[in-house]
């Protein structure tokens, strides 16, 4: 009885294939076929030839697809590349125009058809919208199910420019908006190049600007968690996207100044609850929630938005400079040991940035100057083959390379250079001479004990540039007319100067700015040459182990860890890379592969404030 009843069920199946067939049989494209659709409709409007050409293109996307048999069975067979290019290419150049004039009634009603004041079309105004509608709603979500298909940055192009000249009409279909949204953030963050992803953003904004405030909301939040997600591993390769990226997260979150503080204030909470877990369980785990390029890059990129519309005193975004600064002071701390001295050089270019670009004072000199005390430091440095190390895309190094001169010698003249960085941020504030004085007693006290005769020189150089800045201010500020308590002629003291960057100092740092900036164009050529992108070393066992050390290397201890031995394999392996920044560790990324998930960002993708 049971095999009764598959047999009936079958059989109205069959009947219904069948019928298909017969009633709707596969149409064989060819490219005069193609070209007279394309003649048609350049020409003027014909609803059946339209329809026709977007069951043709629907058929085309989902080539490949589980479900691609049944679309052909019931639509149009390709019989060459040839006609499949060449009907992708009319829907990827043309379309757009089509659709347009055809739910507007023609050329004539186009040219005065109802627009925005931003000159934006309004087509579910237009004359045959409702008669259309559903024809661009399906042409619209095939265009998106097949930018998702592509890999290839040319056609990729073609594609989003035809999407963006499409914009007008998913305005007016709001249930197209989620995956509008969707395909055009997995453009922004692809490595289709620099201007798909500046197409795909300006086609967000636009969006953005056209529409209520709430998907401003989803704007946002969206570039955000996207940029998360893509900032897990950075290196010389991946550093221009990563860039271009936050600068345009840093621009839609001007555009509503209340909404971003709501953001920020959610996402600055909960990198300072993964810095909390750090510091209370004190475990490898939670060390590996903080010490990775994920947790690096998002306070950086929270350090951008800040100093770009944070300059008001009165903007929101002002509340949110202490608990970021406490945040990366705290992550800059969290492992003293001189293998993590490169995220704590990250973070201080990111307070650098805050107290510069907002004109605040920020202790970053005792970041700097512990790292002159640590304990390696006292002890001969291990021979070997050193490698070149590019300090801007480094966040830590193996125990191998943290006891090699040429780590050493890099990492105290990052010290030198940021420290003179810092010090020039706040070289014109009448309270230099005052707040400069504790770290020319410090550097003294370096270049004392220091048995390395170029840190000796390069830290007596500084402090002589530090006590000549500091008598001019002490000079020009005897010469003042007007005292502390005088806070709008206080705020002008040496602007002229600062602005033209007259004073001792500025000359001193103008030298090292342009031999770190030479370095850099250095790096950038040669990464530009580079047919694959770099890559941490996997061949370090050590890396693995964030508390290998204890979890810090106090200032001036005796003890040492012993060294994970390597193999001679991984040994000869390292050695063969010549290629900059291969000492680093992506520890988000390795600690994907530990857990299985990456626990920085399923925080960031929830609103909850829970603490949990």
């Amino acid at each position: 009885d049971d095999e009764d009843d598959e047999d009936e069920e079958e059989q109205p199946q069959q009947k219904k294939k069948a019928k298909v067939a017969v009633t709707a049989p596969s149409i064989e494209l060819s490219a005069e076929m193609i070209r007279r659709w394309e003649k048609t409709l350049l020409n003027g409007e014909d609803s059946k030839t339209l329809k026709l050409v977007v069951s043709a293109f629907r058929t085309a996307v989902h080539y490949g697809d589980e479900d691609a048999a049944e679309e052909a069975a019931a639509g149009f067979l390709f019989p060459s590349a040839h006609v499949f290019n060449l009907l992708m290419q009319f829907c990827c150049a043309r379309l757009d125009e089509v659709l347009r004039r055809h739910t507007a009634g023609g050329s004539a009603n186009l040219a005065k058809a109802a627009r925005t004041k931003s000159g934006f079309d309004k087509p579910d105004v237009w004359a045959r919208w409702k008669r259309h509608a559903p024809l661009v709603k399906t042409y619209v979500s095939e265009l998106l199910h097949f930018l998702g298909k592509l890999s290839e940055p040319t056609m990729q192009l073609a594609v989003v420019q035809q999407l963006h000249r499409l914009l007008p009409f998913c305005v007016v279909l709001p249930k197209l908006l989620p995956k509008v949204l969707k395909g055009l953030l997995g453009v922004w963050s692809s490595d289709g190049g620099q201007q798909s992803c500046l197409l795909a953003y300006a086609s967000i904004r636009q969006l953005a600007s056209e529409l209520p405030s709430t998907y401003i909301e989803h704007a946002l939040k969206g570039l955000y968690l996207t940029y998360a997600r893509s900032c897990r591993t950075t290196n010389r390769q991946t550093l221009q996207r990563v860039v271009l990226m936050s600068s345009c997260v840093v621009d839609v979150c001007g555009m509503d100044m209340g909404l971003t503080y709501q953001h920020a204030f959610v996402y600055v909470r909960q990198l300072a609850i993964h810095l909390r877990n750090a510091l209370q369980k004190a475990s490898e785990q939670a060390y590996r929630q903080v010490y990775n390029w994920q947790y690096v890059n998002c306070l950086r990129l929270w350090a951008q938005v800040i100093c770009a519309h944070a300059k008001e005193p009165k903007s929101p975004l002002r509340q949110l400079i202490y608990p970021l600064v406490q945040v990366c002071l705290g992550a800059a701390r969290l492992l003293p040991n001189i293998r993590f001295a490169p995220l704590r050089f990250q973070c201080v270019r990111t307070l650098t940035q805050l107290s510069s670009e907002l004109d605040i004072y920020i202790p970053v000199a005792p970041l700097l100057l512990e790292v002159f005390s640590f304990a390696q430091l006292s002890k001969t440095p291990k021979s070997g083959k050193d490698r070149a190390l590019d300090w801007s895309v480094l966040i830590k190094v193996s125990k191998a390379d943290a006891e090699k001169r040429a780590y050493q010698d890099g990492m105290m003249s990052q010290a030198v250079f940021l420290l003179s960085e810092h010090l020039h941020t706040t070289a014109y504030s009448p309270a230099f001479p005052e707040m400069a004085t504790p770290t020319v007693a410090a550097l003294r006290k370096v270049a004392k004990k220091s048995k390395i005769s170029s840190l000796q020189a390069r830290c007596r150089k500084l402090i002589g540039e530090i006590e000549k800045q500091a008598a001019w201010v002490e000079r020009t500020r005897a010469a003042a007319d007007f005292g502390p308590r005088d806070v709008p002629k206080m705020a002008t003291f040496l602007s002229a100067e600062r602005e033209h960057r007259l004073g001792p100092l500025s000359a001193y740092f103008a030298k090292e700015l342009a031999a770190y900036d030479a370095n850099e164009a250095a790096w950038r050529k040669q990464a530009d040459g580079q047919q694959r992108g770099v890559r941490a070393d996997d061949d370090d066992d050590d890396d693995d182990d964030l508390l290998d050390d204890g979890g810090a290397d106090d200032a001036g201890g005796e003890e040492e860890a012993e060294e994970a031995p390597k193999t001679k394999k991984a040994k000869k392996k390292a050695e063969r890379r010549g290629e900059p920044a291969t000492s680093q560790l992506d520890a988000g990324s390795r600690a994907d592969v530990d857990q299985g998930e990456d626990v920085v960002e399923d925080l960031m993708l929830s609103d909850d404030d829970s603490d949990e």
